[in-house]
């Protein structure tokens, strides 16, 4: 590699240029095995097992708090889903009473003009005067009612 260098930057820059190289490289190497030696001996010391275990007890308690949290929407979900079962059998029975007295009417209605239809037809079946003029039959029927 310095060949490589001093072939690119002629020999004196490859000499500072392979010095400094020299000494950055081993340097990551250094801190690498640093942070290795660190975490594997922090592992085993009595605050980082401290810390752990309130990790530990904090993630089971944000758990419990989330299992609370999820239970209560649920019964509020439940909770709500009667109301509107319970909506929806009492718009049904609103309902079946509306068309049972819907029908109830529709059949007076019904009677009611059928018995129109036949006065009418009684009216029609009586001859008129050929003068047209009105019988007294009719007109005591007119002041009856």
């Amino acid at each position: 590699m310095t060949a490589l260098l001093a072939a690119l930057l002629g020999k004196r820059a490859a000499g500072i240029v392979g010095g400094v190289l020299g000494f950055i490289v081993p340097v990551p190497l250094i801190l690498i095995l640093a942070a290795l030696a660190w975490v594997h001996f922090d592992k085993s010391s009595a605050v980082r097992k401290a810390v752990d275990d309130a990790v530990t007890e904090l993630v089971a308690g944000a758990e419990i708090a989330a299992l609370k949290a999820q239970a209560a929407a649920q019964r509020e979900i439940a909770a709500r889903s009667a109301d509107a079962a319970g909506e929806a059998r009492r718009r049904l029975t609103v309902e079946a009473t509306a068309r049972t007295n819907l029908s109830i009417r529709l059949v007076a209605i019904q009677t009611e003009n059928e018995m129109l239809n036949d006065d009418l037809d009684d009216l029609l079946s009586r001859p008129v005067a050929g003068d047209c003029a009105v019988d007294s039959d009719f007109i005591g029927r007119l002041r009856g009612r």
